[in-house]
C-alpha cells in the first residue's frame, strides 16, 4: 500500500477520534498563573482576578450555570454582571472542600456570560466544578 495513503487515514482516524471523544465530555476549568481557561468547543471560560473579585467570563455559554455548594461553608457574593449598577449580588455557599449539591443560575442566554465572585480564591473548588446545560428541572416536593 501506498505509505501516503496509509498516513492519510491514520490521521483522519485520529481526528474522528479526538472530536468523537470531545463531544462526550464536559469542559474541564485548570487554573494557571493569574488566568484559568477551560476550553471544550464550544464553551470556553476564563478566571482572573481583579482586586478581590474573582471574574469569571463564558464565551457560548448554555441557559443556565450550575454553582456547586457546600452546606457548612460561609457565604460567597456573586453577580451575573451585565454592565449595569443595578446588577444584583447574590449569596450562595459555594464548595470548597466538597461538593454537597449543585443549585442553577440562568446565564441569560447571550454570546457570553460574565460572574462575579466576592470571598473565594480563583483556583477553588467550586471554580473548578462549575457545570453548564441548556435545561434544568426543578426538584419536586415529596
Amino acid at each position: 500500500m501506498n505509505k501516503t495513503f496509509i498516513t492519510r487515514a491514520i490521521a483522519f482516524a485520529v481526528t474522528v477520534v479526538a472530536a468523537q471523544a470531545a463531544a462526550a465530555q464536559d469542559y474541564n476549568v485548570h487554573h494557571s498563573g493569574d488566568t484559568v481557561i477551560a476550553e471544550l468547543s464550544p464553551q470556553a471560560i476564563f478566571v482572573r482576578t481583579s482586586g478581590d473579585t474573582t471574574i469569571v467570563e463564558i464565551t457560548s455559554p448554555k441557559r443556565y450555570i450550575f454553582l456547586p455548594v457546600e452546606k457548612d461553608k460561609p457565604e460567597v457574593r456573586v453577580q451575573l454582571s451585565t454592565g449595569s449598577p443595578d446588577d444584583p449580588w447574590k449569596s450562595v455557599r459555594l464548595a470548597r472542600e466538597k461538593i454537597d449539591y449543585y443549585t442553577p443560575m440562568p446565564l441569560g442566554g447571550g454570546e457570553k456570560a460574565t460572574l462575579k465572585f466576592l470571598g473565594i480564591a480563583p483556583d477553588a473548588l467550586a471554580l473548578q466544578a462549575l457545570k453548564m446545560d441548556d435545561t434544568w428541572s426543578k426538584p419536586r416536593n415529596k
